[in-house]
C-alpha cells in the first residue's frame, strides 16, 4: 500500500515511519525537516515539504492510497500559530489529497479536542477534523491521552529542583500511552472508516501518583504543592501581552494539568511506571541526560573512536564517547576523574555540520566542594544566529556568581549568550543551569538552516586548529598524555568533527 506520512520526522511520525516500513509499505515521508534516523537510512522516500506552503505540497500525494498526518504545533512560536499549523496546514494537505484522488485520511489529534474552544491547541485540531468529516474522502481519526515522554518532559525539571507543583485541589488521571504502541495500532487502523479512536496506555495514574513515582525513581524526598487553576490564567494572559506564542502552550498545559485525559481504547503492553524508572537509571551522570536531551532532538549513532575512548595520564581518567546526529552534526561527551574521585569534570561538545548553528561547548566541573560552569557558543556559521533566548537562562541563573574567564584567542567568537559561574555547594543550581542551557540550545539549535557539510565542516576545521596551535589547559593535557600527533586527531575527528 501506499502511504504518505506527514510529520514524519518528529516523535511519533518517526515511530509510525518505522511500523509502516517494517511492514513493507511504500510511503513518502513528508517533514518540514528531514532528519533520518540511524536505524532508518532506506526503506521510504523522505521529501521536505512545509504543509503551510501549498506550492511545495503539489504532487506529493499523487497515486497514495492512504494519507496519515501528524502534523502539529508542539512549540511556542511567536511567528506561527496551531491554527497555522494544526488548522490550515492539514487543510492544505487534505486539499491536496482530493486534488490528487486519495480516498483515505487518518489524522492524529487529541482527547477531547472538542472539549474547550478557548484552547487553541485543542479548537485548531477539532475544526480540522470537523472539516475532514465532510471532506468526503474516508477517515480515521486517532485522539491520544498524552505520550510517555511529553509527561516525562513536564515532571523532571520540576524533580530536579525538589518540588512538583500540580493544579487544582481535584485529582485528575491520565493514561499515556508509549509511541511505539501507538504507532503500530495507527498503522493496523489506518484504514479504517468514520472511527475516532480515544487511545490510552494500559496503565491510569493520577498526576500526583505520577509525581511519587519520578520522586522515587529520582532518589528524593516527595515535596507535592498545589497551585490554584487561575494561576494559569494569569500567566497566559501575560504571555499573550508579550505576543511570545506561549499562551497557547500555557492554556494547554492548563487543560491537560485539570482534565480527566483517559482514553478508552487501550494500547500497547509498555509500562509508563518502568519507563519513568529507565529515565533516572543513570541519573547520576549529567552527561547521560545531556544525551537524553540530544536523543529528544536527533537520532543518535554512536561511533567508534578506539584508543580515544578511554586515556589516563598524570593521574587523570577522561572517558569519551562520539555519537553522530542525524542531519545536524556531532556529538562528544567526556567524563574526567582525578585525586581518587574528589575532583570530576563533564564536558560536552556538539559540533553542528548540516545545520547552521554555532559550536556549544558545556565543561562542569566539582572539586573540594567547589563548582566550575562553563557554557560557551561559538560563532563557527556562514548567518551569525546570536540564539538570544538563551539569555532566558541566564537571566534565571542571575543568582550565581560569575566570572571572568580570562583573555583567549576564542574570544572573539564568543556568542554574548555565554556564561561563566563558579560557586562552593551550588551542585544541583549549577546542574539545573546547564541543563536547562543545553535544552534551549538543541530547541534553537532544531530551528536553524540547513548548510552544506563540507563547507561547515571547515568552519569547524579553524577553530579546532586554532585550539591546537594556541593551547590551553584542555588542549595542553591532551598533548602530555597522547603526544601532538594524537592530540590533533583527537580534538579534530572527536571534540570538533571537522574530518
Amino acid at each position: 500500500m501506499k502511504v504518505v506520512l506527514a510529520g514524519a520526522f518528529g516523535h511519533l511520525g518517526l515511530d509510525i515511519l518505522r511500523e509502516l516500513v517494517k511492514q513493507g509499505h511504500e510511503v513518502t515521508a513528508l517533514g518540514r525537516t528531514i532528519r533520518k534516523p540511524s536505524d532508518l537510512q532506506d526503506g521510504y522516500n523522505a521529501v521536505q515539504a512545509d504543509v503551510q506552503n501549498p506550492s511545495r505540497l503539489k504532487g506529493v500525494c499523487d497515486g497514495a492510497d492512504v494519507i496519515i498526518s501528524t502534523v502539529g504545533l508542539t512549540k511556542a512560536s511567536a511567528e506561527v500559530s496551531c491554527y497555522d499549523v494544526d488548522y490550515q496546514g492539514n487543510m492544505n494537505l487534505l486539499a491536496e489529497a482530493k486534488r490528487a484522488g486519495v480516498r483515505q485520511f487518518a489524522y492524529v489529534s487529541v482527547l477531547k479536542a472538542d472539549g474547550n474552544p478557548s484552547v487553541p491547541m485543542l479548537d485548531a485540531k477539532a475544526k480540522f477534523e470537523a472539516e475532514l468529516k465532510k471532506s468526503g474522502l474516508d477517515w480515521v481519526i486517532f485522539r491520544p491521552s498524552g505520550y510517555f515522554y511529553d509527561i516525562a518532559k513536564v515532571f523532571m525539571p520540576m524533580i530536579e529542583k525538589g518540588k512538583v507543583t500540580l493544579l487544582g485541589k481535584k485529582a485528575v488521571h491520565a493514561n499515556v500511552v508509549d509511541t511505539p504502541d501507538f504507532a503500530a495500532f495507527i498503522v493496523e487502523h489506518m484504514c479504517d472508516h468514520g472511527k475516532t479512536y480515544n487511545v490510552g496506555g494500559k496503565e491510569t495514574w493520577s498526576y500526583e501518583e505520577l509525581a511519587n513515582m519520578f520522586f522515587a525513581a529520582a532518589g528524593k524526598k516527595p515535596e507535592i504543592s498545589r497551585a490554584p487553576v487561575w494561576l494559569f490564567d494569569v500567566l497566559a494572559w501575560v504571555n499573550k501581552k508579550k505576543k511570545n506564542g506561549k499562551e497557547a502552550i500555557i492554556r494547554f498545559s492548563k487543560w491537560t494539568l485539570t482534565e480527566e485525559m483517559v482514553g478508552d481504547t487501550i494500547v500497547g503492553d509498555a509500562s509508563f511506571a518502568e519507563y519513568i524508572k529507565s529515565c533516572y537509571a543513570k541519573s547520576e551522570s549529567i552527561n547521560s541526560r545531556l544525551l537524553q536531551t540530544v536523543k529528544a532532538h536527533f537520532d543518535l549513532m554512536e561511533r567508534d573512536i578506539g584508543e580515544y575512548h578511554s586515556l589516563k595520564g598524570n593521574g587523570m581518567h577522561f572517558s569519551t564517547k562520539v555519537f553522530d546526529a542525524a542531519h545536524a552534526g556531532s556529538l562528544c561527551l567526556m567524563d574526567m576523574k582525578a585525586f581518587f574521585g574528589a575532583m570530576k569534570m563533564w564536558t560536552a561538545v556538539f559540533s553542528p555540520t548540516e545545520l547552521d548553528g554555532p559550536i556549544l561547548s558545556l565543561d562542569y566541573i566539582e572539586a573540594f566542594g567547589n563548582c566550575t560552569l562553563v557554557l560557551e557558543l561559538y560563532d563557527t556559521t556562514f548567518s551569525h544566529p546570536a540564539f538570544q533566548e538563551l539569555e532566558e537562562i541566564k537571566a534565571k541563573h542571575s543568582s550565581l556568581q560569575d566570572y571572568d574567564p580570562g583573555d583567549h584567542w576564542f574570544n572573539s567568537l564568543l556568542l554574548p549568550v555565554s556564561a561563566h559561574k563558579k560557586g562552593k555547594k551550588l551542585q544541583s543550581e549549577m546542574r539545573q543551569m546547564l541543563q536547562e542551557y543545553a535544552e534551549k540550545y538543541f530547541d534553537l539549535l532544531e530551528q536553524c538552516p540547513a548548510c552544506n557539510p563540507t563547507e561547515k565542516k571547515a568552519e569547524n576545521a579553524v577553530f579546532a586548529n586554532g585550539l591546537l596551535q594556541n593551547g590551553g589547559p584542555a588542549v595542553n593535557q591532551f598533548k602530555k598524555m597522547l603526544g601532538e600527533e594524537k592530540t590533533s586527531v583527537f580534538i579534530r575527528t572527536c571534540m570538533f568533527c571537522c574530518e
